[in-house]
């Protein structure tokens, strides 16, 4: 018999710098500020945040070196930052408990998906892809028992009984059967 049991925490940490920048405007901060704000964001992987903000220092500061820089390591690897988003939110996103016992891993990634979605009260949703051409995964069943664990963990449980690949990506996060 199957059983999935989940319940969750219905706080999850939302980056603080996040509220932050909707709260202060880009004209009433420094260019120095605004870098600043712009690599924070470009680090926690909010790439319309770090550009809004790089983009005003350069409005402000045409020659400014970093700058010019950090913008354009944002629009080279823009996909690569924007995932970096997504494994974010997964680290920061508690779940209060997780019980599966002999669960198949779609089951496993529905319910942490629906998980997460309730814990950032539908600000985030993980995306889970599988990638399982040769339907390895049917017969790969997971059990686990965790409390008070980020939701990346249990993604990471998952996939190491599952023996799957995680990769995340701009809008998904893609698990492949190894």
């Amino acid at each position: 018999m199957k059983t999935i049991l989940a319940s969750l925490i219905l706080c999850s940490s939302i980056p603080a710098i996040a509220q932050q920048s909707q709260a202060v405007t880009t004209t009433t901060l420094s260019p120095k500020a605004l870098y600043e704000r712009g690599l924070i964001a470009m680090n926690q992987g909010d790439v319309i945040a770090a550009e809004r903000d790089l983009r005003a220092v350069l409005q402000a500061e045409p020659q400014h070196p970093h700058a010019k820089f950090a913008l354009n390591q944002l629009l080279l690897n823009r996909d690569k930052i924007a995932a970096r988003y997504r494994e974010n939110m997964m680290k920061q996103t508690k779940i209060a408990k997780v019980e599966y016992s002999d669960a198949t891993v779609s089951e496993c990634l529905d319910s942490l998906n629906e998980l997460v979605e309730q814990a950032t009260a539908q600000k985030f949703t993980p995306n889970f892809i599988i990638k399982d051409p040769g339907g390895k995964l049917k017969s790969r069943n997971v059990t686990l028992n965790l409390a008070n664990i980020p939701a990346s963990q249990v993604l990471q449980y998952i996939a190491s009984f599952a023996q799957c690949k995680v990769t995340y990506e701009e809008h998904a996060i893609v698990v492949e059967a190894k």
